[in-house]
């Protein structure tokens, strides 16, 4: 017989002796594929019933061929390679399982065929087992959505490329299963050493994270990107991570990256491929290096074990630690995060030394590992806590630097959300938008506040809120000292490509930092970076203009060329702003650029609220002329009644930022509240309100609101509309005498 008549007739024993698993796998994907085909499309069709009228879209997708090219064969990916991974280990653990038995070992090795055969033909084995059943299930999915005139042209790609990455999926997760088998000894340090294989870079990763956030004060992360000072393509080694790189969008991603990004990152199946011959590859060499005597024991590869153990017992006991730091009474207290990690790293010493050994008798054995392990974990916990490394203080020199991206916090904080497909819309928040299309340069201001703040390290203080505490002597302290402290984030961007995030607090009663701070303000660049609808990428045609005032809302509509002459003296006027205007003035009304949604129910924000301040004369005279008048007043006779309640500070913490404190009504307040109906009242009090809508934007960096009360206007109207309001300070009319009981 031919070696590769051997080969295959090998392959198809290992089907026979193992045809619960294919058996299996072919129930699963029964229920992961037609089950679920079957009820997303009749969900599909049922809601397409109910909406025969008119354009109709279910989950962003207009008709069933797009939503199943798009969704089950498309972004659908993500749930099913949730089954593909388990149906890996499935097959990697149970095809090579037979290393932890002397006897089987025996009977394998004493056949004629060489190592080499007996490695690929189970291996092989393992991806048919899984290949045969998921591609007929596939299949049958494509005759199911062809019944129901769900198939196009466009389904044959988006087929195809389902299955090809389904079985990158499964042969990277496959080759790591195997891997763990071949290292280990039994069955149940297997499913371990495959478990931590699988997730072992996501584990470091979100340590890291929980790390970074305990001790470090500047540290902030946007989207998904963790700043750890080397390359992301390291830290993605494990399968779990190599998936969440490959479905997960990064929230910061420009609208133009988001288009390209919005199933998965197909650029980024190569490097799975990568990974898939590498682990396969090792584990093939470790194989054939795998002695027959390490069957039944715990690790076939001594050598190794030392140094799964410092990989294994660190970062393990440093997770029991961040659990008894955070439900300890004081989650800022080192007490408890130290109580953590010793516990938890003796506890992990004395266990894996038990799995080791086999014997609970080994449990102390290995002194001299035990004291290397707890050095270098007292290590990183001193470095950590002291900032041994400078993370807090380090600011890129400016040979290194290519630009900056900075985001002021509540200065002009402008959201965007945009249409990156027929089916998905993408958002970006104030900071991630600027940290994601801002570029700086030539400004020494920026760097100059960035050492600054670095260097003088202000940072939030946090408080248990309790009655009384207001009186507290470190309170009081804490709140004249902090009360005018902002956070500022800083997005530098390296020469070699990489991007660093820090974010600090300044204090804006600095007469030195706010001079930086204007200075920054003023740049058009800067201007330019933090406003979506100053993307000259993006020439979107708006559905309407959201307009506001302090008294008025509407929507109005106008052409393409009223629009780009709106948003052309908007743009004049808005990039000549002064950082005194926007601390100091309350803005005359907003303007917010919309997008008609996904059949025709409402609008969908692109640009966000845009404050319009009344020196904005060409902007409020060209509104004027559109429709829509915002220094237009309201009087008495269009209220119908104003309603005026006391505030009620609540929560159980608060941090001092000088930022406004979180306020609710509660039952009491209302029966406290006051009821005007006297015009001549009504018309005092529209005279010293100002709107919420309007008024956060100066309210955050000046004391201009009395925030004491809580102002409703219930116009005279048939719906009885309201809008809720607050008294500028010094403003209260005397009427106005409220307490709360």
């Amino acid at each position: 017989m031919t070696s590769k008549n051997l080969f295959f007739k090998m392959v198809r024993q290992d089907f026979r002796k193992r045809v619960w698993c294919p058996i299996l796998i072919f129930i699963t994907y029964f229920l992961g594929l037609e089950v679920r085909l079957l009820m997303t499309m009749d969900k599909y069709l049922k809601a397409a019933g109910r909406h025969s009228h008119g354009e109709y879209y279910y989950d962003g997708f207009r008709d069933a061929a797009t939503f199943v090219r798009e969704s089950f064969f498309g972004r659908g990916a993500a749930e099913i390679s949730v089954v593909t991974c388990a149906v890996a280990l499935l097959c990697g653990i149970s095809g090579f399982a037979y290393l932890h038995s002397r006897t089987q070992l025996d009977t394998y090795h004493s056949l004629p065929v060489s190592r080499t055969q007996l490695f690929w033909s189970r291996y092989v084995s393992g991806i048919l087992q899984f290949f045969f059943p998921f591609v007929i299930h596939t299949l049958i999915c494509a005759g199911i959505v062809a019944g129901r005139g769900a198939f196009s042209m466009g389904t044959v790609p988006a087929l195809t490329s389902y299955i090809g990455l389904e079985l990158v999926i499964f042969v990277t997760a496959y080759a790591v299963a195997v891997l763990a088998v071949v290292l280990t000894g039994n069955i149940i340090v297997s499913i371990l050493g495959t478990i931590i294989l699988f997730a072992y870079s996501t584990i470091i990763d979100l340590l890291t994270s929980l790390l970074f956030d305990r001790f470090f004060e500047t540290y902030i992360t946007y989207g998904n990107r963790i700043d750890l000072g080397l390359s992301e393509k390291i830290w993605c080694f494990s399968p779990m991570s190599m998936l969440l790189r490959l479905f997960s969008r990064p929230d910061n991603l420009t609208m133009e990256a988001a288009k390209k990004f919005y199933k998965y990152d197909t650029s980024y199946v190569w490097v799975m491929i990568a990974a898939a011959v590498i682990y396969s590859l090792a584990a093939y060499i470790l194989y054939r290096k795998r002695a027959s005597e390490a069957a039944g024991g715990s690790i076939a590869f001594r050598a190794a074990e030392p140094v799964i153990k410092t990989l294994i017992v660190i970062p393990f006991s440093f997770f029991v630690a961040v659990f008894f730091g955070e439900i300890s009474p004081d989650a800022a207290s080192d007490s408890w995060f130290l109580f953590g990690l010793i516990f938890g790293f003796a506890l992990l010493c004395i266990l894996l030394e038990i799995i080791f050994r086999l014997d609970i008798r080994g449990a102390l054995m290995h002194k001299k590992q035990f004291l290397f392990n707890a050095a270098c974990t007292a290590l990183l916990f001193v470095v950590l806590r002291y900032d041994m490394t400078g993370y807090d203080t380090y600011v890129p020199a400016d040979a290194q630097l290519q630009s900056c991206a900075v985001s002021i916090h509540q200065l002009m904080p402008l959201t965007q959300d945009a249409q990156v497909s027929e089916f998905g819309f993408h958002h970006l928040g104030a900071a991630e938008y600027c940290m994601a299309n801002m570029e700086l340069q030539g400004n020494p201001s920026v760097m100059e506040l960035a050492r600054k703040a670095a260097k003088e390290q202000l940072t939030c203080r946090y408080f248990e809120y309790y009655e009384g505490i207001e009186e507290s002597p470190e309170y009081v302290e804490t709140v004249s000292r902090q009360e005018h402290y902002r956070p500022i984030a800083f997005g530098y961007k390296l020469l070699n490509g990489k991007v660093i995030y820090r974010e600090y607090y300044v204090d804006i009663a600095n007469e030195d930092t706010l001079r930086l701070l204007a200075d920054i303000f003023a740049d058009y660049d800067y201007k330019l970076g933090s406003t979506p609808l100053f993307n000259d990428s993006w020439n979107i045609a708006f559905d309407a203009v959201r307009c506001e005032s302090s008294f008025k809302r509407a929507d109005i509509k106008l052409t393409a060329d009223m629009q780009a002459r709106l948003i052309g003296t908007y743009q004049k006027e808005y990039t000549g702003l002064a950082l005194d205007t926007v601390m100091n003035v309350i803005p005359a009304g907003a303007i917010d650029f919309v997008t008609k949604s996904k059949g025709g129910n409402g609008y969908t924000s692109y640009s966000g609220k845009m404050l319009v301040y009344p020196q904005f004369v060409e902007t409020i005279a060209l509104l004027r002329e559109y429709g829509f008048d915002m220094e237009e007043t309201l009087t008495a006779d269009d209220v119908e009644m104003i309603r005026v309640r006391k505030n009620v500070y609540s929560g159980s913490s608060r941090y001092v930022t000088g930022s406004v404190p979180y306020i609710y009504m509660d039952d009491e307040a209302e029966t406290d509240a006051a009821e005007y109906t006297d015009k001549e009242q009504i018309q005092q009090i529209l005279d010293s309100i100002v709107s919420d809508g309007l008024s956060w934007q100066v309210s955050g960096f000046a004391n201009y609101l009395d925030r004491q009360y809580y102002v409703e206007v219930r116009y005279d109207t048939e719906d009885s509309t309201y809008s809720d309001y607050s008294f500028i300070e010094g403003k209260i009319p005397d009427f106005v005498k409220l307490s709360k009981k």
